[in-house]
């Protein structure tokens, strides 16, 4: 009776565990997701776009009537969408006073800054600023655009010959590059990877899926007598990361994959293969071409569990 008291607890913790884990293995790609597209709205809201918004806010108080604010209109978005003061409210209307309101309320001060004011809280009562947002992004997109020209690549190859003699600014600008390539182009990492490829690494009968990064070092060459290639072995789950290696060429096997397609396996430790490499149900039901007898059996359970 005793074991049985204490079995039940046991029982209800492993089974909260295992259903916990699988709705969190459900939810956390969506939440990454999600986590992941925010801070790029961020970011892109930060550094780019709420300087477009100023800007068209700027141009558009620049332009219109000099005539008096009429109050009646604009006290109420001026109250409830301007800044807050922290401690100051209106004498009347006993709501909180706003910075906007102040200004422009202010018949001394500039009529440029006072249409400001209610521009300011325009944009924030339609929520235009989501259209410095949507510049932000044409903006990107014509910069790539026109970086896809001869004089686009020109100008951008001076702008990065000037950068590179930049003091500090040379230390840290070609890495990040480097990376971002890595991450964002997809014609530099064709031209950086000359293919996907398994090798055996690190020792005999392991094999590992790397990347050609192109032919060994002249020196190896010429003291192996043979023809040596440089492999990029990335490391899981960070494949930004891993080991360079230089092998015999013949000692490599070339996998029809792409980059992107061997990155996946990758990050994902093997569990998602590419279709083109997953075996069909009794493919290998009489063992693997080449396999030895040695073992046969416990590998013939691990892969049907696998599959």
């Amino acid at each position: 009776m005793k074991g049985e008291a204490n079995a039940d607890p046991v029982g209800i913790w492993a089974s909260f565990r295992r259903f916990f884990l699988r709705g969190l293995a459900a939810l956390l790609p969506t939440l990454l997701t999600i986590a992941i597209l925010m801070w790029a709205y961020n970011f892109v809201q930060r550094n780019i776009s709420r300087h477009i918004t100023r800007g068209w806010i700027a141009l558009a108080a620049s332009k219109g009537p000099d005539g008096p604010i009429d109050l009646g209109k604009w006290q109420d978005d001026l109250l409830k969408y301007g800044t807050p003061i922290a401690g100051e409210y209106h004498p009347q209307l006993r709501r909180q006073m706003t910075l906007e309101y102040k200004i422009a309320t202010n018949p001394h001060a500039p009529i440029k800054d006072r249409r400001r004011a209610l521009w300011e809280v325009t944009f924030r009562k339609y929520h235009l600023g989501l259209m410095g947002f949507l510049l932000a992004i044409l903006m990107v997109y014509f910069v790539g655009f026109y970086l896809a020209s001869l004089m686009g690549r020109t100008t951008w190859r001076a702008a990065e010959s000037w950068l590179a003699r930049v003091p500090l600014v040379k230390a840290i600008y070609p890495h990040i590059k480097q990376v971002t390539d890595l991450i964002l182009n997809q014609q530099e990492r064709t031209v950086r990877f000359r293919g996907v490829v398994a090798v055996q690494y690190p020792s005999k009968g392991i094999w590992s899926l790397g990347l050609q990064t192109g032919e060994s070092l002249r020196a190896i060459r010429e003291r192996s007598g043979t023809a040596m290639v440089s492999i990029f072995i990335p490391s899981s789950p960070t494949p930004v990361t891993g080991y360079v290696i230089t092998v015999p060429a013949e000692d490599v096997i070339e996998v029809p994959i792409t980059i992107d397609e061997a990155f996946r396996f990758v990050v994902t430790g093997g569990v998602i293969r590419p279709r083109s490499e997953t075996w069909a149900p009794g493919e290998f039901a009489d063992g693997a071409p080449g396999a030895k007898a040695d073992g046969s059996e416990s590998g013939s359970k691990l892969l049907g569990e696998a599959d």
